[in-house]
């Protein structure tokens, strides 16, 4: 990857109004919006500056509010770096959604989901508004970009990447941030990194975890995948105790969720990061009384990406993610511990 691209003279950054010297960090509150007090709603931003010239990049979290991991990753990340040691611009946001963020909700008031509203609208709606500043004093600011999630309430994902690979920088990022899953997907309309993307700004999405919780498992392999990622860019030298090369990295183009038919008691026997394959069962639906009412089968052979948390279901519920493997399912067989396989109650079915 060019580490040149987007490179700054060694002066001062300027954002906000503030000015940071070369080789320093600085605590910096960007008002987005207002309260019903009306007083101001400010999002917390840290910028490391760096003490040589290089490329911008930004990583944001907590665009949902209730998905806090990232938060914990990007405080890893803010006292891991030392502006000294640092090529170029690093523009981290522990939380972009601040009011869902102190109510523990994924939205903005009036139930907006701010993450299908950017790249925003300066007179729009409450979510508009905070996007367009969001975008315009953050993203466009940037050479490149990562937006930290989690699984959505009541679910657990595999740790891993989304992205735009039909974008040479996008697949670049992809690739360097380390993780052993990449899906190519180039994301819903109005989220911040399909918005970033298609502004110039190349984006990856990192999804690991559930929400409402730190993960430290996670938060370690959400902060040395951004480390690598700086170092891809040439900002950073990640040290040989901190360097980890996954088992594998397979991309995914493909993924399905299966849904329940029936309402009751969930019991899966599969957990993220197992490999399935087609017709294994992978739980059941009980009643009260403890009877099975159906089996769940899996329709396809691949690894598992996310799983529901709720002990209850009824018709139409996402309950699994499995992420299709075909090429690349020996390769990912070679490298998943058994004990990671699918535990199914079943006979192996096929290996489609």
């Amino acid at each position: 990857m060019d580490s040149t691209t987007g490179s700054r003279k060694l002066t001062g950054f300027k954002f906000a109004g503030t000015l940071v010297p070369p080789g320093e960090k600085r605590e910096i509150y960007l008002k987005v919006a207002e309260t019903f007090l009306s007083t101001s709603q400010a999002i917390p931003v840290t910028v490391v500056h760096g003490a040589e010239p290089g490329p911008v990049g930004f990583v944001t979290a907590a665009v949902h509010g209730d998905e806090i991991n990232g938060t914990d990753i990007v405080r890893r990340l803010i006292l891991e770096l030392d502006p000294l040691l640092l090529k170029g611009t690093l523009i981290a946001v522990p939380v972009v959604n601040i009011p869902g963020f102190l109510e523990q909700s994924r939205y903005l008031p009036y139930h907006r989901d701010l993450n299908r509203f950017f790249p925003g609208k300066k007179k729009g709606n409450n979510a508009d508004r905070i996007a367009h500043k969001v975008f315009s004093e953050i993203i466009q600011k940037c050479d490149f970009g990562i937006d930290l999630h989690t699984a959505s309430h009541g679910r657990l994902n595999l740790p891993h990447i989304r992205g735009d690979l039909g974008k040479a920088r996008v697949r670049e990022l992809s690739r360097a941030f380390g993780s052993t899953v990449i899906v190519n997907s180039a994301g819903l309309e109005g989220s911040l990194r399909r918005s970033a993307t298609d502004s110039g700004v190349p984006t990856i999405l990192f999804e690991a975890g559930e929400t409402g919780k730190f993960s430290r498992s996670v938060s370690l392999a959400g902060l040395r995948g951004v480390l690598s990622v700086l170092e891809a860019m040439g900002m950073w030298k990640v040290s040989e105790k901190g360097r980890r090369k996954p088992p594998f990295q397979v991309i995914v183009q493909q993924s399905e969720w299966i849904r329940t038919e029936k309402g009751g008691i969930l019991d899966l026997g599969i957990r993220p990061g197992d490999v399935v394959y087609q017709d294994d069962i992978i739980g059941e639906i009980l009643n009260p009384f403890g009877r099975t009412v159906t089996e769940l089968h899996s329709p396809l052979t691949g690894i598992v990406l996310g799983i529901s948390r709720a002990p209850l279901t009824i018709p139409g519920a996402g309950v699994v993610h499995i992420a299709r493997l075909k090429k690349t399912l020996a390769r990912v067989e070679r490298s998943v511990r058994p004990r990671k396989r699918a535990k199914v109650a079943g006979k192996r079915g096929k290996r489609g």
